[in-house]
């Protein structure tokens, strides 16, 4: 019998919940790896204490040997015209302080050069620390498509970078399960996970629908089944569904959780295909 698919569930699903306890709600829903908000982009909260010295970093790296949780990557090193190696070091060192296997990476620096050399930097630091980058591509960045990730680690030259294929991005930049096919495994930091409509909404919910309009994997019209056959058995696949409705409905974090893990395990039982 071949082994179960590694599977993780990103912090982003459930981004109110301290990452300690964040830990604890993926181990109990079956989970064996986890994705960690560690810095938030600057448009956005301060986030948690996890850089530095703190006691929710210590607790986070008690809570990841106790249950056996592996941190797979931290987030988020968000690249602007205006910030630097100095913006991410204490993000960087946290990652290898909780054992990550990577750190995330968006890229919004409209000048190419100026962005190949600023993620070049960065992969370079994460290499002496021995972490890998992934670069997430998306709409709402200067790296908008698989393409343009892909451009920007070859100028880049950096060889422990790999691109983050998010579900919803991918097919909300035009881009296809076969697109990924064509890769080689080496070229996939990982997959993430989610679901929506066929045809992306109109108007301001579009920018509204990554970070809170997505659904579990399995339960829309996006073509989540095949990005999965997609891929290798060794990629990791991780859960990455944010949605305004279970705050709306007052289904707790643990309970999404759980189902997150129910949606992934039919997607995976389905015939090729399908989105489930």
């Amino acid at each position: 019998m071949p082994a179960p698919r590694p599977l993780m569930l990103c912090h982003f699903t459930a981004v109110e919940v301290e990452p300690p306890d964040f830990v604890d709600l993926a181990a109990r829903a079956g989970f064996a790896a986890v994705s960690l908000m560690i810095q938030f982009p600057r448009a956005y909260s301060p986030g948690f204490p996890m850089t530095g010295d703190t006691r929710m970093r210590r607790e986070t790296r008690r809570r990841l040997d106790a249950t056996g949780v592996t941190l797979f990557d931290a987030a988020t090193c968000r690249l602007e015209p205006d910030t630097g190696l100095d913006d991410f070091r204490a993000l960087v060192e946290t990652a290898a302080y909780l054992g990550a296997r990577g750190i995330d990476v968006n890229g919004n620096d409209p000048d190419p050069a100026r962005l190949a050399d600023q993620f070049a930097a960065l992969c370079a630091l994460c290499a002496e620390h021995g972490l890998g980058v992934g670069i997430e591509f998306m709409m709402s960045t200067q790296v908008k498509t698989l393409g343009d990730a892909l451009a920007l680690i070859e100028r880049s030259g950096a060889d422990n970078a790999a691109v983050t294929v998010d579900a919803l991005h991918l097919a909300r930049s035009g881009g296809s399960p076969a697109d990924v096919a064509a890769l080689d495994p080496a070229q996939i930091s990982y997959v993430q996970l989610c679901d929506g409509p066929a045809a992306p909404p109109a108007g301001e919910a579009y920018a509204r629908e990554a970070s809170g309009g997505r659904l579990l994997p399995g339960d829309g019209d996006l073509p989540v089944r095949e990005l999965v056959d997609a891929v290798g058995p060794d990629v990791m696949l991780g859960v990455e569904a944010p949605s305004r409705w279970r705050a709306e409905q007052g289904v707790p974090a643990a309970a999404y959780a759980a189902q997150a893990m129910d949606a992934v395990r039919r997607l995976l039982g389905s015939p090729g295909g399908g989105a489930g």
